[in-house]
């Protein structure tokens, strides 16, 4: 049902899945950092979601959570059509509501230092290893590349270099993996029965050998 979008629902009537989506398209949009997005914390309706304060938002996912409670509270004031259509519209100067202003905003606040990484995201990260067995040192393999289906082969040292590439040595194969499972969401990633071993999706592109 093209209707349960989230775009075509006021966001105290989202589901779960609607805030998950939100969230994804947040991220995709504006390129943040879904490192510094804690998504447990958003395993809520949008109900909850409303509720929650500006430090809630920045307790759950650090700089970005200003932005992303910023987002949603134009929202909630102008409806999506002000958000997906102010494209078009011209910002006037004293309403700094506009998503130009927005993404101005963002710009000061959430992108990182590094700009021309441009995958930044964590399944792009791990695509790209597997396409570079040169590069991979045998951290990941394919255990059935016509499927999509690949092993982590050093989970740790996945994470140091994942850790490395986000200026984050902090960085555990536990949150790793939660990040990865987040996936299974948004059908980047589908869920395979055995420990490490995960699948490219139907929304996950680039991987496929014919396809490159």
């Amino acid at each position: 049902d093209p209707n349960s979008f989230w775009t075509s629902i006021h966001p105290e009537y989202w589901s779960e899945h609607n805030v998950c989506e939100w969230l994804q398209f947040c991220c995709d949009q504006y390129k943040l950092d879904a490192n510094c997005i804690s998504f447990p914390h958003f395993n809520i309706n949008g109900l909850q979601l409303c509720n929650m304060t500006q430090e809630e938002f920045l307790e759950a996912a650090g700089i970005c959570g200003e932005f992303l409670y910023f987002i949603l509270q134009n929202i909630r004031m102008h409806g999506i059509s002000s958000f997906t259509d102010a494209e078009v519209t011209k910002p006037s100067n004293k309403d700094c509501n506009t998503l130009a202003c927005i993404k101005k905003h963002l710009l000061n606040i959430c992108l990182p230092a590094v700009q021309d990484l441009q995958n930044s995201h964590l399944w792009e990260f791990v695509r790209d290893l597997l396409l570079s067995p040169e590069e991979n040192g045998g951290i990941l393999k394919w255990e059935d590349r016509g499927q999509g289906i690949f092993r982590v082969v050093k989970s740790e040292a996945l994470a140091k270099m994942w850790g490395q590439k986000k200026k984050n040595d902090r960085m555990t194969y536990e949150k790793l993996s939660r990040a990865l499972r987040y996936y299974y969401k948004t059908g980047i990633l589908e869920r395979v029965d055995r420990r490490l071993v995960y699948k490219f999706g139907k929304h996950a592109h680039g991987w496929q050998e014919n396809k490159m």
